[in-house]
């Protein structure tokens, strides 16, 4: 199976999660890191994963939705999420869905939005 992504060890948080590198059709995204939350969504032409801002452990968690378009090697980047990780990435019925999770605080906040909305779109590799 000819695969448009891959997810690649890069390394560890100290008392906390993996982190990767990760490459699409074939040619490393880079700039950040990525946790291993993720989803295929639409039959695969897109990736949603959990990209992180920072491995710093005094600075972090900070991430955001990363969405991919695996046929045309785009990104777009959704909010940053300060001193949270982000999750359960859905599509349903055009509305795009996903977890905040801010374990320091114990606090779960679900967030959607229009997949029409998500209009800023960017080279992959730059």
């Amino acid at each position: 199976m000819d695969r448009k992504y891959h997810l690649e060890f890069a390394g560890e948080i100290r008392f906390g999660p993996q982190y990767y590198d990760l490459e699409i059709l074939g040619k490393k995204v880079p700039k950040y890191n990525y946790g291993f939350n993720r989803a295929e969504l639409e039959n695969g032409r897109y990736l949603a994963i959990e990209e992180w801002l920072t491995t710093d452990y005094q600075k972090g968690p900070i991430t955001r939705v990363a969405i991919f378009d695996l046929e045309k090697g785009l990104v777009s980047r959704l909010k940053i999420v300060d001193k949270g990780f982000v999750s359960n990435f859905k599509l349903i019925n055009g509305v795009f869905s996903y977890r905040k999770e801010f374990l320091a605080k114990g606090k779960v906040v679900e967030s959607e939005l229009d997949w029409s909305s998500i209009c800023k779109w960017e080279p992959a590799n730059s």
